[in-house]
């Protein structure tokens, strides 16, 4: 019997998330109509959108849906670590565990320009926020006591 072996990255988490939020009107996956045609139409549109991504970044593990408030997000993991959540009123928010946020601006513009234009891609990608945050607090105490 032949033995399977499994090529696994580790993956070092040093406490930080890496964070990409965006809110546009200009994704193409937008409605403004609740009618369950407009949402299914939607929905099919984002499903393209996400399988963009996950062919210019990372393998996407599809997790389920929540209502929050009167908001509907599809949410998502990544393969190698990350997470990311989707509302079709055009909000697109990403947490990574490692610095990946400029190979996901580059599968964002992709996933875009395939849906709609090229200049859409390119602007959508410039109004979002990005940065990293502290998980831990013993990180966050330490951060601001060595800015002392």
């Amino acid at each position: 019997m032949t033995e399977l072996r499994k090529e696994t990255k580790e993956i070092h988490f040093d406490g930080k998330c890496y964070y990409f939020e965006l809110k546009s009107e200009l994704l193409p996956f937008v409605t403004d109509k609740r009618g369950f045609t407009q949402l299914e139409k939607a929905n099919e549109i984002m499903q393209k959108f996400v399988r963009y991504i996950e062919k210019k970044f990372d393998a996407v593990w599809y997790i389920g849906t929540d209502y929050l408030g009167d908001e509907l997000y599809e949410r998502f993991m990544f393969h190698h670590g990350g997470f990311m959540e989707i509302s079709m009123n055009g909000e697109l928010r990403v947490y990574l565990v490692e610095d990946k946020i400029d190979k996901l601006k580059s599968a964002i513009i992709y996933a875009a320009e395939n849906l709609s234009s090229k200049a859409s891609g390119m602007y959508i990608v410039k109004s979002a926020k990005t940065g990293e945050r502290l998980i831990r607090l013993e990180d966050s105490i330490k951060l601001i006591g060595d800015k002392k």
